[in-house]
């Protein structure tokens, strides 16, 4: 019995979340009301209230659960003693898209265009930033930088949120390998060289 109960639980907030998800594409967040989210997802507003408090509790549940998702998923991917290794580039980003893959309308309708839920974006990016300067506590000579190490970072993280955003955006015009190892050799060679066009000092 209660393994029925919970699968119907379970089914309920799937199909809450759903319809969240596709009115947040249709409409923004903002002009969204619980009715309509009730009215999507074939249940009343009173079923809403039992699982969430409100259309904010509702956002902040599904933001916190997927990052948690995408953070244990980065987390293992291996520690490099250089912060700037090329392979963990590669790695984290294939990582990250393969996640988003199995998650596409939420991330949808978190990251494009205007209905983008900013708070989503800017903790995905700090995840994001977090293990790629994760070397550096593992790196005992901590050898100075010709440029700022926050410029850097900062570089690298946007970067990073941009080409994710354009893979969306464009329905995954490449694979998630393709890009990953792409994007890695645009860092490592700069974005020119990465194209094969001549660099003239």
């Amino acid at each position: 019995m209660n393994k029925k109960t919970d699968l119907r639980i379970l089914r309920t907030k799937q199909s809450i979340r759903k319809a969240f998800y596709e009115l947040i594409q249709e409409k923004g967040y903002e002009a969204i009301t619980v009715q309509d989210i009730a009215d999507r997802a074939m249940i009343n507003r009173n079923t809403f209230y039992l699982h969430y408090q409100n259309k904010p509790d509702l956002l902040d549940t599904c933001m916190n659960e997927l990052l948690s998702d995408l953070k244990d998923a980065i987390l293992l991917c291996p520690i490099s003693m250089n912060p700037f290794s090329i392979s963990l580039l590669e790695t984290v980003m294939q990582t990250v898209l393969e996640h988003i893959s199995l998650n596409m309308i939420f991330y949808r309708s978190m990251l494009i265009e205007e209905n983008r839920i900013y708070p989503f974006q800017a903790k995905m990016e700090h995840i994001v930033k977090d293990k790629l300067i994760e070397g550096w506590k593992l790196d005992q000579q901590n050898s100075p930088l010709a440029i700022s190490k926050e410029l850097l970072i900062e570089y690298l993280g946007s970067a990073f949120m941009g080409i994710v955003i354009w893979w969306i955006k464009n329905d995954k015009p490449l694979s998630a390998s393709e890009v990953s190892a792409q994007f890695s050799k645009i860092v490592a060679y700069g974005h020119l060289r990465a194209a094969g066009i001549d660099v003239e000092e």
